[in-house]
């Protein structure tokens, strides 16, 4: 098994009770489609006016 590092309690609960597994939820995101990402990488003018757009910070 793999060590888990998190104070999630929601993710603490799902990782002890094998029960939640079926019910989990995983999302299909390519990771230049996440919003944060304008905050922490280098990218294009427009990918980041897209994001910030996306984040409400304009």
């Amino acid at each position: 098994p793999s060590m888990l590092y998190i104070n999630n309690q929601s993710a603490l609960a799902v990782a002890k009770n094998p029960e939640h597994h079926g019910r989990m939820k995983h999302l299909d995101l390519r990771t230049d489609e996440m919003p944060a990402d304008c905050m922490t990488k280098a990218l294009a003018k427009g990918k980041v006016e897209t994001m910030v757009g996306l984040l409400g910070l304009v």
